[in-house]
């Protein structure tokens, strides 16, 4: 309508004045820029992508894919088990800025590389980095541990760069050893630039290289003990410093273990954070969500999904019967088998049906042992190897007597001459 009628020519219950049709037709572009806008911001954030990818395929266009793909409104995430199977995706390699996450790396270099209770002075350039900060104060003492700490827990800035120089000799030194540890771990879409992540050029990581450094960091019990902890307090010879943690999921999402959170201009709201439900344990990485409260959203979004698909079940039933094997002494006699264990795992649902195989052993030599073993249940997923159950005698099986084997041995030489 606006392209093609002039603005004279467009009802008003006002005649129009030229300062006035000046000021009405800039409104009309503004709005018009701020509609298109948000259709473009939609077309790229939408629920679901085709690109998605759930147990490790695309979603496409299919309608049955696509109902059962989470709703998620980021441009980058990934959903593994604690063991790396992934679960769900998008765009996990994408080269994005990643804030105080790059905390997460930081933090495992100086595990890897300096005592916990090691003392370490702040000095003057360490404390006025800015933004997000535990609140150090030059000359202050505190061990590695408290500064640990300060960086995981309130994601002090400060606390990074006097954890750099202390390790690595110098913020530059450090980060190189940053991005050794990455190389080491296969994150070939991650570079480092500083220790605390706030932006600058040439400082990005992806998806799937930030939840395989949550995982790898979880593996690390000071680290997995920090990270879990929602409050504390740290008291100096001087100061005092009380710390909350940056990550809300510990407190509002059931089973929520924590890792950790970020924030900045370029990298929007991120978070990787675990939990664990009935034994099953997941990494949950978010990138690029609007608002702090988005990101929780986003997260809890991912991991009820994740919960709901990924979860124990039960493949097989101690007692079950699996078939019979033939005892070789005699003649026509089997000793049945049963699973010897029920067997609880976690199955993904939407990677196709579960499948038993069983292998028994052709025969037996007598005696057979009540409960001795005689092959092997299989559980597996397509090409996912599930659980391995074995399969036992259910009755014990006596080795026969001299006369009973004189009595097969004549019953076989008959059957021999007749051909039965």
């Amino acid at each position: 309508m606006f392209a093609d009628t002039p603005l004279e020519h467009v009802w008003s219950p006002f005649p129009l004045r030229p300062a006035a049709r000046l000021l009405a037709r800039a409104s009309i572009v503004a709005l018009v820029a701020w509609a298109l806008s948000l259709a473009g911001a939609s077309a790229t954030r939408a629920a679901v992508l085709d690109g998605d990818l759930v147990g490790g395929a695309r979603v496409g266009s299919r309608v049955s894919a696509r109902a059962l793909a989470p709703d998620l409104y980021i441009p980058s995430g990934e959903l593994t088990t604690m063991d790396g199977r992934e679960l769900w995706a998008r765009d996990p390699g994408a080269h994005r800025a990643m804030a105080s996450t790059t905390k997460i790396m930081t933090a495992v270099v100086v595990l890897e590389n300096a005592g916990l209770d090691d003392v370490v002075v702040a000095t003057a350039a360490d404390v006025k980095v800015g933004e997000s900060e535990m609140g150090l104060h030059t000359g202050e003492e505190l061990t590695v541990r408290e500064l640990l700490e300060g960086l995981l827990i309130q994601s002090g800035n400060d606390a990074a760069m006097t954890l750099a120089a202390h390790v690595g000799g110098s913020v530059e030194g450090f980060v190189r050893m940053m991005n050794a540890k990455a190389a080491t771990l296969d994150m070939v879409d991650t570079h480092y630039l500083n220790p605390h992540g706030l932006d600058v050029p040439g400082h990005y990581t992806s998806a799937a290289d930030l939840t395989a450094l949550a995982r790898y960091a979880m593996r690390i019990p000071e680290f997995r003990s920090i990270v879990g902890v929602q409050s504390m307090r740290i008291v100096t010879r001087k100061y005092t410093h009380q710390l909350t943690n940056t990550n809300l999921m510990l407190r509002h999402y059931n089973g929520d273990e924590g890792i950790k959170t970020g924030y900045t201009k370029e990298a929007g709201y991120c978070i990787v954070t675990a939990a664990r439900r009935e034994g099953v344990e997941l990494v949950a990485t978010v990138m690029g969500a609007s608002s702090e409260e988005g990101r929780v959203g986003q997260a809890t979004r991912l991991l009820d999904w994740g919960f709901s698909h990924y979860k124990p079940t039960r493949v097989s039933v101690a007692g079950e019967p699996s078939g019979n094997v033939r005892v070789s002494d005699y003649v026509e006699r089997t000793v049945p088998t049963q699973a010897a264990e029920s067997t609880r795992v976690a199955v993904f649902d939407l990677a196709g049906p579960v499948k038993r195989r069983i292998v028994l052993q052709p025969e037996v030599v007598a005696p057979v042992t009540r409960g001795q073993r005689l092959g092997t249940m299989t559980v597996y997923q397509g090409d996912r190897l599930l659980a391995q159950v074995p399969l036992v005698a259910t009755r014990e099986v006596p080795a026969p007597t001299v006369g009973q084997r004189i009595g097969f041995f004549f019953i076989r030489l008959w059957r021999g001459i007749v051909g039965s």
